[in-house]
């Protein structure tokens, strides 16, 4: 369902303030979701943070944070969490069909119940390891959430724990947004 919209006025546009819409207006840019982020949902992988990464979203504002994480065995996990908020719902849903249109990932369809669009996708490799990924993203009016779930091993990762760990993550993302 789309979010009805009312046209920017050049000088909201310029500020980059949200323009006004029919439903709630969100604003990431002061969130830092390196801090935000509860990691206890992965506490029964047993992953390890190494490091993270709080670089914003590249190219429209918002919040983000990288976790690049180690398993028990020593091989590569991430997850990225990312809310970024445009002047319109019209932009975030421009935002949002972008990653359809770009990612290399295989779609695994929509998701009911996480705002007016949202789906997943999916990808499996063999870099010398199976690693799996999951990446689900969702908008609602001016925000788009963007969850992303990969975990290496000797083994792929069940798709469905990545899911549900995604899901987790991204309703949690969802929340920490303020409405303006």
């Amino acid at each position: 369902m789309a979010v009805p919209t009312t046209g920017a006025t050049t000088a909201s546009a310029a500020a980059g303030t949200p323009t006004a819409s029919a439903g709630p207006v969100f604003r990431a840019q002061d969130l830092d979701l390196c801090k935000r982020t509860d990691l206890r949902p992965l506490a029964e992988l047993s992953l390890t943070v190494a490091r993270t990464d709080p670089k914003p979203p590249l190219g429209h504002p918002g919040a983000a944070c990288l976790f690049e994480l180690r398993t028990r065995t020593g091989h590569q996990a991430n997850l990225r969490v990312e809310a970024s908020t445009l002047v319109s719902a019209a932009e975030a849903g421009r935002l949002y069909r972008a990653t359809q249109q770009v990612t290399v990932m295989t779609p695994a369809g929509g998701i009911p119940g996480l705002g007016d669009e949202a789906e997943a996708f999916t990808r499996r490799s063999d870099p010398g390891f199976k690693y799996a990924e999951y990446m689900v993203h969702a908008r609602t009016g001016n925000l788009v959430v963007k969850v992303w779930f990969s975990v290496g091993g000797a083994s792929y990762a069940a798709t469905e724990t990545l899911r549900s760990k995604a899901l987790t993550f991204l309703r949690a993302t969802q929340a920490a947004v303020p409405i303006v």
